[in-house]
């Protein structure tokens, strides 16, 4: 199946509800323009899609968990626009990130304006399904904690900036909470909203987490790997800021010790030349790291569609199974 004209069409139904819960005309409008900065300029809308489609594969409609999806979006990018001040990023999606166009203060405020509109548009969405109290206390929960676990994982992303060593079991936690934690989230709200049974809820959070971890590895190799236009930021940013990817960590383990040097001398240097980011990144693709991170991501969507096995076979499952394919496919 085309799952980017799939993700094209679902995006357009994400894109109107947004409209609802974060109107492009509401004042102050240096609020609205930064709320929505990163919103319009793109993005796949995975997790949405992931989450419409996930209520469809228990037997609901998709428009059922449209609120929620809205939300997820919304939430999604609120992370960004914090994450783009703590790492002094300067572009995300080809465009300027919201605090350099606008300042950190802004950006602090138009992240936390994303936030609270996450709860609104649950709210709703429960209000109109007339959920019954368990579910909708469910929905809150599995949202409010994959938040927090955001925030976790952010928190390690930062402590191992400043560490020497990290091991890839340390990583593994930290990106099943960065990047698992909302993928996962999608899943199991979308599979709420469905009306779906224990099981199937479970077993859709399940894919959920895995397809996030492989979403982060596979970002971990187009960091170094990838096509910077399609990718939307300059590519070894990950080697400027210090961040301890799967793809630095597996060559810091495995590296001859000249080439580690190497490694260990741009490693957070933000002002490192291009000549030294290229010979880092040839030093991660020769040690077979690169290489060694795409596979485990197969292995990892390998691993959520096997989760899939008590969904009842239907195209929203079909789909579901395509979309973990386009995970580690992406080139962006």
């Amino acid at each position: 199946m085309d799952v980017l004209r799939y993700l094209e069409e679902r995006a357009r139904l994400v894109e109107r509800e947004i409209d609802r819960w974060v109107s492009p005309k509401f004042k102050p409008e240096i609020l609205a323009k930064a709320t929505r900065h990163l919103i319009e300029a793109g993005g796949k809308r995975l997790r949405p899609c992931i989450a419409l489609t996930a209520c469809e594969a228990v037997g609901g409609r998709p428009e059922d968990a449209i609120e929620s999806a809205a939300a997820l979006e919304l939430l999604h990018n609120f992370t960004l626009i914090h994450d783009d001040i703590m790492d002094r990023d300067e572009f995300r999606r080809n465009v300027k990130t919201v605090h350099e166009l606008w300042g950190e203060p802004v950006a602090i405020i138009a992240g936390d304006a994303l936030f609270a509109k996450v709860f609104e548009a649950v709210a709703a969405n429960a209000r109109r399904l007339k959920l019954e109290s368990e579910r909708v206390v469910e929905l809150f929960d599995t949202i409010s904690k994959a938040s927090f676990e955001l925030c976790r994982g952010q928190a390690f992303d930062m402590v191992f900036e400043d560490r020497r060593s990290v091991s890839e079991k340390e990583y593994m936690g930290m990106v099943s909470g960065k990047t698992g934690a909302l993928t996962e989230a999608s899943a199991k709200v979308g599979a709420l909203l469905g009306k779906g049974e224990p099981k199937q809820v479970e077993a859709l959070a399940s894919y959920g987490r895995l397809i996030g971890v492989a979403f982060q590895m596979q970002d971990d190799v187009l960091g170094v790997a990838g096509n910077q236009k399609k990718f939307g930021k300059p590519i070894g940013s990950d080697i400027r800021e210090g961040k301890r990817t799967l793809v630095m960590i597996k060559a810091l383990s495995t590296a001859p010790k000249r080439d580690r040097a190497i490694l260990l001398r741009v490693l957070g240097k933000r002002d490192a030349s291009k000549q030294e980011i290229e010979a880092a990144i040839e030093v991660l693709k020769r040690s077979g790291a690169v290489d060694y991170v795409a596979e485990q991501a197969r292995k990892f969507v390998a691993d959520a569609k096997s989760k899939l096995a008590p969904i009842s076979k239907s195209r929203a499952k079909e789909i579901l199974f395509a979309l973990a394919d386009f995970v580690v496919e992406r080139e962006f």
